[in-house]
C-alpha cells in the first residue's frame, strides 16, 4: 500500500464500510460483491485508497459472518477487516475504532459506490482541512416538498441544493468524540455529516460526480455495468 510521499503530507486513513446484508438486490449474492466489468463491486469500490498516495492504512468493514472468512479476492489485499454492527453507525464506529490513532484525517466511502476516483479523494482530504468535507453533486432538476396529501408545499431553491455522496472525510480525533457523544445520547448516527455538524463544526462540499454512483437497485447495477465497461475499455487502449 502506499504511504504519504513526503513527511509534511497528511496521513489519512480510510473506512470503506460494505457491513450491510446487501439483499436489497432482490438475489442471492450481496450487492456489495456483486460483480460489475467482471470486478466485484466492493474490490472497485476499495482499490483507489488502497493506491492512493495519502491514504496510509484502508479498513473494510464487512457483514460479521464474513469477517472469518471473507472472498479470496479481498483476503490478500493490505486492508484491515472488521465485523459491522446492527446499524450503519455502528459498522462506522467499529470501523473508526480500527484505524490507527495517529491518522490525522479520516474518510469514510460507501462499499457500494464503485467508481470513486483518486481526484475526489483528494478534494474530500483538501477539504478537511478546516473541518468535515463531503463529495457532492449540484441539484439540477427542480425539487418539491410535497406533504403527506400529495399537495406541493414548496420548491426549494435547487442552487442551494447537493447530493451527498461519499467519501466524506473528517478530522478523526474529532469524529471519535462525534461518536462517543452520539452513542452515549442514543443518536443514531444515519449520516457521518450530520454527526459531524452537529456535535463539532461545519461541512464543506466539493465537487463528487455523476459516475460516483451507488449501486442499490438493479437499474444502477444495470448503469454500473456500462461505465464500467467503458471505463475499462478507455484504459485498455
Amino acid at each position: 500500500m502506499s504511504n504519504a510521499s513526503s513527511a509534511d503530507a497528511p496521513r489519512a486513513a480510510a473506512i470503506v464500510v460494505a457491513g450491510g446484508s446487501g439483499r436489497r438486490m432482490g438475489g442471492a449474492v450481496r450487492k456489495q460483491y456483486l460483480e460489475v466489468g467482471g470486478v466485484p463491486v466492493l474490490l472497485r469500490a476499495v482499490r483507489p485508497f488502497i493506491e492512493h498516495p495519502r491514504i496510509g492504512s484502508v479498513v473494510v468493514v464487512l457483514p460479521p459472518e464474513d469477517v472469518d472468512a471473507p472472498p479470496a479476492w479481498l483476503a490478500g489485499l493490505p486492508v484491515a477487516l472488521v465485523a459491522g454492527g446492527a446499524e450503519r453507525g455502528d459498522s462506522v464506529w467499529n470501523g473508526l475504532r480500527a484505524t490507527p490513532e495517529d491518522a490525522t484525517t479520516v474518510l469514510v466511502h460507501d462499499g457500494a459506490r464503485p467508481f470513486v476516483s483518486a481526484e475526489i479523494i483528494g478534494r474530500v482530504l483538501d477539504g478537511c482541512a478546516e473541518g468535515g468535507a463531503i463529495a457532492a453533486v449540484q441539484v439540477t432538476d427542480t425539487v418539491k416538498e410535497v406533504g403527506a396529501d400529495g399537495i406541493i408545499l414548496g420548491t426549494p431553491d435547487r442552487s442551494r441544493l447537493w447530493r451527498a455522496q461519499t467519501p466524506q472525510g473528517f478530522p478523526r480525533a474529532a469524529l471519535v468524540r462525534a461518536y462517543e457523544r452520539a452513542r452515549g445520547a442514543g443518536v443514531a448516527a444515519t449520516d457521518d455529516a450530520a454527526l459531524f455538524e452537529r456535535y463539532c463544526g461545519p461541512v464543506r462540499v466539493v465537487a463528487g460526480s455523476e459516475r460516483n454512483l451507488k449501486v442499490t437497485r438493479p437499474a444502477d447495477l444495470a448503469l454500473a455495468e456500462a461505465l464500467a465497461l467503458a471505463a475499462d475499455g478507455a484504459a485498455g487502449e
